[in-house]
């Protein structure tokens, strides 16, 4: 399989910056890790698109300050060069946990 190209979109960045330095961290190595193996999650839906645009969800478990994630991306294999977009990224509900 070939690289594609991975980007974290503007509405989960900013979502990004206010969960911490630590979640941050997690999801630039999901990312880095998107580039070699864009079907790295569990694929949500059919194929969109004409089979063109697929989507993905993936769980970073709980570090240290930081809550667990789960990250929704989208896939385009096709145009080439492949493109994966981090949409959503959203923590775990932590009332019960001790991340913080």
């Amino acid at each position: 399989m070939s690289r594609a190209i991975a980007v974290v979109a503007a509405a989960a960045a900013k979502r990004l910056q206010m969960l911490g330095p630590g979640a941050r961290q997690a999801v630039e190595e999901l990312r880095r890790e998107l580039e070699e193996n864009p079907k790295l999650g569990i694929r949500r839906g059919p194929m969109q698109g004409n089979g063109s645009l697929l989507v993905y969800r993936t769980r970073l478990e709980p570090r240290e300050g930081t809550p667990g994630l789960t990250v929704v991306y989208v896939y385009t294999p096709q145009p080439h060069p492949a493109a994966v977009a981090i949409i959503t990224i959203t923590p775990d509900d932590t009332a019960n946990e001790a991340w913080t």
